[in-house]
Order: C-alpha cells, then structure tokens, then sequence
C-alpha cells in the first residue's frame, strides 16, 4: 500500500459512520484466511485500529480464532520439555485444526464457519454468540468422542500420537477438547470479570468465577479443573484463584482429599510459586546480576507470597504452608547474600572514607561511578525493607538499616559542621556531597530525615541554623 492509498483510506475510515466501519473490519478480518481480493490485510487493519477503538467495536475473528478464543490464555510458545496441565503450545493448534476440519467434522465446518463469518458480518451479536457456541459444541464434541475412542485401544492411542505429531500434542488436544466443553460458561464468566491480566480478586469477582463454577459441576461434572485453568489464564499471576478455592471448599486442608481439580489448581500455585524462588536464588549466583533484576523478580515473590498467606490464610503446618516457606527461605538466603551481606560497605562506597571517620572533601565533586553503584544497593535495600515481612527478613534488614543510618547521620552531622566554613569557589561541590547523604538517607530510610537533612544543609549553606 503506497503513502497516498493510505491517507486516502484514512479519510475515508473518518467519514464512516460506526456501523459501516465495523462491517468493512469484519470483511477484511474473514478474508485473511481466503484471501479472494488479494488484499493487504494488515497494512488496512493497522488504519481501522485506531477508529476501532474509538467506538469499542468489538473484535474480529475468523472462524478458527474463534474456536481457539475459550483455550487462548492458556496458549504457551515455548516448550518447557514437559506438559504442564493448564498450558498448550501454539505449535499444537494446527494438528488439532487438520484433525478436527478434515476429518472428525469436515462436512459440517464449512456450514459453521459460513454461519458465523456471516453473523459478524451482519453485526448482530446475538447471531454471533449463538454461532460461536455452535462452533464450541460440535468440536468439542467430536475431539472428545475421537479421544475416547483412541484411548481405548493402545495401538490407536499410539498411532493417534503420531498422527498429531507426539504425545505431547495429543495432551494439549485433550486440554483442548474439554476446555471447548465448558467454553460457553468460560467466555460468560470472562465477560463479567476485568480484561487480563487480572492483578486480584475481589469478593464479588470470586462470587462471579464461583457461580461459574458450580455451573460446570452440574452441567459438564467432571471438567470443573478446565474452567479453572481457563481462568487462571487470565491472572498476573495464578495465586488469586485460591481465592475461589476457598470460597468452593471450607477448608483448604481437606482439598486434596476431596476435590482432585482444586488440589490441582492449589499446586499449581504452590508450584509457581517455587519457580519464582528458584528463579531468586538462581539469580543470586550469577556474577553479572544486578539489583534491579534481583529486586523485580523478589517483588514478583512477595507478592504472591503475602496473596496467599494473608488475603487467603494458607497454614503454615499443612504440605502447601510447608512447601511456602521453603520458598521463602530460598528466597531470604539469595537475598541476603546479594543485598545485605556487602550493604554497607557498597552503600557507603561512595564516601569519602567509610565508617566513623568519613568526612567530605568540597575541593571535589562526589565519583559519579561509586555513587551510582551506592544508589542501586541503598534503593534495593530501601525496597527489601519494605518486602521484609514477606521474604523473612525482617531482623537482618533492620540491623544493617540501622548500623547505615548511624554511618550516615555521623557523615552528614559532618556535612553540616562543615558547610557553613565552605568556600566560595566550593559551594557547588558542597551541595552535590550534601544531596547526595540526602539520597541515600531517603532510600535507605524515609522521606521526613532526608528532608530535614536537606533544610538544614540549605540553612548552612545560607550561613543559617535551623534549631
């Protein structure tokens, strides 16, 4: 598409009123697959985006995105090696696709997809809705009665395999098909919840995902764990569902033993949990790591641990409780050993001489370098001080906070002796050692001392006191 058959088209998408805007992106969108006009598909989407948006029209789906739309926050690109329950490779779609259109349902998918590419086109959502289910219905039909039969004889099970490329497609199309058998009560309960990624649950959230629920357990028995993987699909992190764990079950003791699919859904948690921690601790021993990077993924940490220990109550003595605070011992090993153990020489680097005696030299400004360097580690201990309660961390931190705080209030006691005697030819380098005890008292403690330090070393420098 040239420069001037894009304005053009950009003209023409302004003076269309909302409805006729919304026809010509569901042609476009139901013709990438055929292609008939030979159109650059993209190139034109790109340009209706934006008007789109603006009128909230709703997305576009070709028939086969729209059979994979109840399963699609549970895709996954890369393969870790294994299954896990709850994620499908994109890579398993297209066996599935081949299996399902040319084989288990050939003669009817032409008929659906034509039914619902017509609907959206039409722009009746009723239509759309009604369609798409049909869609879901049929297919998950036919995938779950062709599995029966393959798991029923070793040999077909075997070839089944091949055919789809390996065991593990054949786990993902099992996932598939049974999600696709709760997928009207998947996408009933994603319209009623916010847009991904959910940061948490609130109460009335977690009485909207347990309706749907109870739904399934009466009408699709058996496939309640579908419905729960579909939805943690859509969390930042999977820890918020044990909200609805509780709210199915009384006690989350009895989990295990009672509901297989809640049992599931709580390792899950447990297990992404360990992961983040793993992920900590691997960190720790790398020799180019930085505290950035140690403290993103220790926020990641406390926040699922503090999800589930207080907004949920997991139990320190029962086998989730137990596995929880194996994490988090992994976690305050790595992070002592990054952050605190070396803290204050690293902090107080940046002075002129550490410990009791520093005492700054305004014939020069502070090193740049070091100062950086003393800048990560005091915020990244200012930031597991705050995490400290829920990395267990809290003795550790408080005692190398306080023995800097002592450091730092002596050296800046010092700056401000020594400011109102400064040169004139100095007062610049003063201010730059006075800002920067102001820094690193504000990270490693809180915004009132590192204010007054600085109205005092202002009232210095103006030859003022300040009582």
């Amino acid at each position: 598409m040239t420069v001037q058959s894009a304005e053009e088209l950009e003209r023409f998408v302004r003076t269309l009123p909302d409805a006729a805007l919304k026809r010509l992106a569901a042609m476009i969108e139901l013709d990438r697959g055929e292609n008939k006009f030979g159109l650059p598909h993209g190139a034109i989407m790109q340009i209706l985006r934006p008007r789109l948006a603006e009128i909230r029209a709703p997305r576009i789906y070709t028939p086969q995105r729209m059979l994979c739309v109840p399963f699609e926050d549970m895709l996954v690109g890369k393969d870790p090696g294994y299954k896990e329950t709850g994620k499908i490779l994109r890579s398993s779609i297209m066996p599935m696709w081949g299996l399902l259109t040319e084989d288990l349902i050939s003669h009817r998918w032409p008929v659906l997809a034509d039914e619902f590419a017509a609907a959206q086109k039409a722009d009746e959502a009723v239509r759309v809705e009604a369609t798409a289910a049909a869609i879901w219905r049929e297919s998950a039909v036919a995938l779950t009665e062709w599995l029966g039969e393959q798991e029923s004889d070793v040999e077909l099970l075997r070839k089944a395999s091949k055919r789809l490329s390996g065991p593990r497609a054949l786990e993902d199309l099992k996932e598939m098909a049974y999600t696709l058998d709760v997928a009207e009560i998947v996408e009933s309960a994603k319209t009623q919840l916010p847009r991904k990624p959910i940061l948490s649950l609130d109460q009335e959230q977690v009485n909207i995902l347990k309706r749907h629920y109870d739904q399934v357990t009466r009408e699709r028995p058996g496939r309640e764990l579908y419905f729960l993987m579909a939805m943690i699909g859509r969390l930042l992190q999977p820890f918020p569902i044990l909200k609805l764990v509780r709210a199915v079950t009384p006690k989350l003791d009895d989990v295990v033993a009672s509901k297989p699919d809640l049992a599931t859904a709580g390792n899950m948690v447990i297990r992404a949990l360990e992961e983040d921690a793993q992920r900590v601790a691997a960190l720790a021993g790398e020799d180019d790591a930085t505290e950035e990077e140690m403290m993103s993924r220790v926020r990641r940490f406390a926040a699922a641990f503090k999800g589930i220990t207080s907004d949920i109550g997991v139990r320190r003595d029962g086998e989730w409780g137990r596995r929880m605070y194996q994490c988090r011992n992994m976690v305050s090993d790595a992070v002592e050993r990054m952050i605190l153990s070396d803290a204050p020489r690293v902090v107080l680097s940046v002075l002129p001489k550490s410990g009791t005696h520093a005492v700054a030299d305004f014939r020069e400004l502070p090193n740049d370098d070091l100062f950086e360097r003393s800048e990560r580690r005091a915020r990244a201990l200012g930031e597991t001080m705050a995490l400290a309660e829920e990395i267990g961390l809290q003795s550790a931190c408080a005692s190398t906070i306080s023995a800097l705080r002592k450091d730092l209030d002596n050296y800046a006691a010092r700056i401000i002796g020594r400011l109102p005697k400064a040169e004139e030819h100095e007062l610049d380098n003063a201010r730059a050692h006075l800002a920067t005890a102001v820094r690193l008292l504000e990270l490693i403690s809180n915004s009132d001392d590192a204010d007054l330090l600085r109205r005092r070393g202002n009232a210095a420098l103006d030859r003022k006191t300040v009582n």
